[in-house]
């Protein structure tokens, strides 16, 4: 028997067979700041917090001291929503588990908005049930009723294969920098304007 058949037969199985992995984003409304992380089979990949200051972002990671400034309608942020759409798609959900925390120091206008909300959210994960039926669902409220607080916090689990991965990286490079080259080129049509 000849074992290097055996090769190419791990590379296919290790090419299509489903990665797990599990994104977290949590968001503080009062402050406009936030936090997310990627984890690849419990661990971190990617960790990083932002603060939203006007049209910009400004993110920090975890080692590392510097700020970066990202405008929204940066090549990164393109590419990152290009990025999405094309896994999307691709990506079978495992669980959404959708944490929250909120208050407005008055007992009354807390509970009756933490229903709305509770509410909201209810009918936003029976569409997804609807869509994904195999995929678990979970919703974690926490009212405060004599502090102002607003808090947001979301856990995905989803899995993918290493070859979406590849080919959505590649099909959003492209995609990416097509969309940049419009918007630079319409912010230069508008000042020639002027």
């Amino acid at each position: 028997m000849n074992y290097y058949l055996l090769i190419p037969f791990f590379l296919i199985i290790l090419f299509f067979l489903p990665i797990k992995l599990e994104a977290r984003v949590s968001f503080n409304v009062l402050d406009f700041s936030g936090a997310f992380g990627i984890f690849l089979y419990k661990k971190k990949v990617m960790h990083e917090q932002f603060w939203l200051k006007g049209k910009k972002i400004i993110t920090k990671s975890d080692n590392e001291i510097e700020t970066k400034e990202i405008d929204f309608q940066s090549s990164e942020v393109i590419f990152i929503q290009t990025l999405s759409q094309e896994i999307k798609d691709k990506t079978k959900l495992k669980e959404i588990s959708i944490y929250y925390n909120i208050g407005f120091k008055d007992a009354f206008l807390s509970a009756m908005f933490a229903g709305f909300i509770n509410l909201a959210i209810t009918i936003f994960l029976t569409n997804v049930k609807n869509q994904k039926p195999t995929a678990s669902l979970s919703l974690n409220d926490t009212v405060s009723y004599n502090r102002e607080v607003c808090q947001l916090a979301v856990k995905l689990i989803m899995s993918i294969s290493l070859f979406d991965i590849v080919y959505s990286l590649i099909n959003s490079i492209i995609l990416s920098k097509k969309k940049h080259a419009e918007i630079t080129k319409e912010k230069v049509l508008k000042t020639n304007k002027r």
